[in-house]
Order: structure tokens, then sequence, then C-alpha cells
């Protein structure tokens, strides 16, 4: 792996201010009004790993039902053979009020390897966040990112790969970068996940046999 190390302390400030972009101008409101038919959503989760002898999530963040914030911090995780990675981040926010309904996750990690160096990134930044105003919902990815990314030997640079981009891993199975899955009738409620780097663990028979995620965030919106 070559290039320069990204400084968690920086990754940690494109989280902070992914979050502070989206939600200039609106002031968050942690307690929902007497009546409000509105409802917001969000998870984030630095790291996952799923195998068949467990599961573990890694600086997870579930947003209140009411709205306000949640974070968690981990300074490093290490699964052997697996994952590992430090500065690992999560922060969802979200806001409730007669006319706007909105919610913006954001998860990070910096120095990551995935099953021993065979996917590498100095930095994995996701975002997702979801609006809706009784007229329209929508939801958007902007602030992802991926810096230094590398798999299997291929360099992607700094910046996110196409929306849903697939690359085989042979003998492992495939990964999907900056996975999206969108949810909502785009018009009164949306939501968004997003999968910075997502391996999908596949048997000699082809059946499925866990997943690695590495930068998860979902937000969701309804008004």
């Amino acid at each position: 792996m070559t290039g320069t190390t990204i400084p968690v302390a920086v990754a940690r400030w494109l989280s902070t201010l992914s979050v502070l972009v989206v939600v200039s101008g609106f002031a968050l409101a942690p307690v929902r009004s007497e009546g409000q038919s509105g409802s917001v959503s969000g998870q984030g989760a630095a790291a996952a790993v799923t195998t068949t002898s467990g599961a573990q999530q890694f600086a997870i963040a579930a947003l209140p039902s009411s709205g306000g914030m949640a974070d968690s911090e981990l300074a490093t995780v290490a699964v052997p053979s697996t994952l590992s990675a430090d500065g690992l981040a999560s922060i969802t926010t979200g806001q409730l009020d007669q006319t706007l309904v909105s919610a913006t996750t954001t998860a990070e990690a910096a120095n990551v390897s995935v099953l021993n160096g065979l996917i590498t990134a100095r930095a994995v930044l996701a975002v997702a966040t979801s609006y809706a105003n009784g007229v329209g919902a929508t939801s958007e990815s902007d602030g992802s990112t991926l810096v230094g990314l590398v798999v299997n030997g291929a360099s992607y640079g700094d910046e996110a790969p196409t929306p849903n981009t697939q690359v085989n891993l042979p003998g492992v199975g495939y990964v999907v970068l900056n996975e999206q899955i969108p949810t909502g009738d785009g018009v009164h409620s949306t939501g968004l996940t997003v999968n910075m780097i997502h391996v999908y663990l596949i048997g000699p028979l082809g059946t499925p046999t866990g997943d690695i995620v590495v930068g998860t965030a979902q937000s969701a919106a309804s008004l």
C-alpha cells in the first residue's frame, strides 16, 4: 500500500462537514410536535462483519425516533484475517417539524484493510441524507467518498466509484463499491442505505457465507 495516510482527524472533519452542510439552515428539533405525522430514522456503522460464526458491528449510532443526534466512536478494530481499521465513527442527526423532516447519517473509517489487504483504503466516508416536506421526498449520498482505494491490486484513486460498482474477487466472492439501496415512494417517503465497501462472501458451492461492510449509513424520512 503506497501513498500518504490521511489522519483520522481529517476524516472526522470531512464527516462533520458533511453533516453541517446537509442541515445548514435548519434547526434540529429533538422533540416531536404534538400531532406531528412525520417520521425520521437513521443508523450508521463504521464497519460490520457477518460470518457463519456470528455478526459484529463497530461504532454504531442509531437516531432516536424523536430526532436529535446520536454518535459513536472506536479508536481501532481488528478481526483476524478479515478486517482492520482505525478512527471508526458514526454520526446520525434528524429533525421533525410541521413542514420538513430530514435525517443525515455519516459513517467513517481510516487505514482500512479487508481480507489481509485484498481491499485497502486510506479513508472511507459514507453519507446518506433524506428529506420529506409533504409534497416531495428525496434522498442523496453527496459527500460519500473512498480515498486511496485499492481492490485486488487495482487502484481507484481518491473518488468514489460509480454507484453499485461490482468487482469479482476470485475465491472469495465479490465486492460492491459505493452500494446504494433506495426505498420509499419519492412523494411522501424516502430512504437510502449507502455501503461504501460491501464484500459478499461466497462459499465453494456458491452459497453465501457472510459479508463485510465498511462505511454503512442509512437515512429515511416521511411526511
